[in-house]
């Protein structure tokens, strides 16, 4: 059986942004991008072949639905030609994750890989890094991943060592441009108000009907999590009720009207508004922290895509896995220790 053995940290979650996430599954292999690796066939004396690196960088990007598992290639320093040279392939492995399986040294991965990724393909030239693309997963699920290589002996090297664990989470559709697609609220305080309110645990129920969120309070539901108005022109959002809590997390807009929603991770843990409402600024990403009962808590984030007259366009993400605060990608520092890394949310 395949093992990994690390040391395990506080949050150990590996992060991407999704301007890479783009990036790279827009990638295409540039003719003269120089990728070192053979065919068994190439391979002489392949007996006398040691075995491959242990493959390095492992990270993974959530996603709607999917998991996004990306690594470094192989070809770069500080590994040499005796090994990237018969490099073949590389083989993905996942298992189900339940919290504190991290402090378990001999858990195990499922012998057979997942994925098996060629040493010239899944590559993006820009970054350095080959990518899986993880469909087989389930909203409300946490999954381990890791990595090996292999060369043209079918020798097989450790898993990789990064500690990779993530739970894919509904959240706004994406348009066919890679970008949210933002959802329309309008404003409470018009004559005859409609969808003012949102509910996030209805939105991730059917994310794939983007209006299916909205609501208005007192008809499709007796309160909504959100409320949108507008006061003098200035647009604001306000607890629907008492067992939500909001926080604005600040400006993640890349200067051309796109909200880097990934740039919020994980939900704090304090500094939620005493008040209960907050100014609406365009750019900005807001933590939402929903009590569904005593201990159990879902988060959730919202991002302002734009302020129009009389409403705001919006994009989401909710974490259905009670009292996790990941929601999307988290960033972390690492620090080695003993005999393994040990990774340290930031």
């Amino acid at each position: 059986m395949l093992t990994n053995k690390m040391v395990a940290g506080r949050g150990a979650y590996r992060t991407a942004r999704r301007g890479v996430l783009t990036m790279v599954m827009m990638a295409v292999l540039a003719p003269g991008i120089f990728l070192a690796g053979c065919s068994n066939d190439d391979c002489l004396n392949c007996a006398d072949l040691p075995p491959p690196v242990v493959p390095t960088g492992v990270h993974s990007i959530s996603g709607d639905g999917y998991v996004v598992v990306q690594w470094n290639d192989l070809v770069y320093a500080p590994y040499d030609g005796a090994y990237s040279g018969n490099l073949v392939s590389y083989e993905v492995y996942r298992r189900g994750y339940a919290f504190g399986d991290e402090n378990n040294p001999d858990r195990t991965f499922d012998p057979n890989p997942v994925a098996v990724i060629g040493w010239d393909e899944n590559y993006d030239s820009g970054t350095g890094l080959h990518w899986y693309v993880d469909n087989n997963v389930t909203n409300g699920l946490q999954y381990e991943y890791a990595v090996a290589s292999v060369n043209a002996a079918g020798a097989r090297s450790a898993l990789s060592f990064e500690f990779v664990v993530d739970a894919p989470l509904p959240m706004s559709p994406l348009g066919n441009d890679g970008w949210f697609i933002p959802l329309p609220i309008y404003d409470a305080n018009v004559v005859g108000a409609v969808g003012f309110g949102f509910v996030f645990s209805r939105a991730a129920s059917a994310p794939l009907l983007p209006a299916y969120g909205r609501v208005t309070p007192g008809v499709e539901v007796g309160a909504a999590d959100l409320e949108f108005f507008f006061n003098g022109g200035v647009a604001y959002v306000t607890e629907g009720r008492s067992q939500v809590r909001i926080q604005d997390l600040g400006d993640y807009s890349d200067g051309a009207g796109h909200v880097l929603f990934e740039g919020v991770s994980w939900a704090p843990v304090n500094g939620y508004s005493a008040t209960g409402t907050l100014e609406l600024v365009a750019g900005h990403v807001y933590a939402v922290e929903i009590s569904s009962g005593p201990g159990a808590v879902h988060y959730a984030k919202f991002g302002v895509h734009s302020v129009g007259s009389g409403l705001v366009n919006v994009i989401w993400a909710y974490q259905l896995i009670i009292n996790l605060p990941e929601l999307s990608v988290p960033v972390e520092a690492r620090e080695t220790v003993n005999d393994g890394p040990q990774f340290i949310s930031l």
